[in-house]
């Protein structure tokens, strides 16, 4: 029964918004950028380098994201 109710709820609802933070952003952007041919790496500085050696993978390493209204 409560999941009947779940779901009708979630029908009744009105179209919402979605919010995508800007760490997945460049997760994305960095990945598409390692598959370019020509590519071969990107750099994310010295605290990421750091980082990288100690086994923590940062795949938005070099993107820097920025929200807003301008390109």
């Amino acid at each position: 029964m409560e999941k009947r109710e779940r779901i009708e709820k979630m029908e009744n609802n009105d179209v919402g918004s979605v919010r995508i933070a800007d760490e997945v952003v460049g997760i994305i952007a960095g990945m598409a950028a390692t598959e370019v041919s020509g590519v071969a790496g990107m750099s994310a500085g010295l605290v990421g380098g750091i980082a990288e050696m100690l086994g923590k993978k940062n795949l938005a390493k070099g993107v820097k994201v920025e929200v807003g209204e301008r390109e």
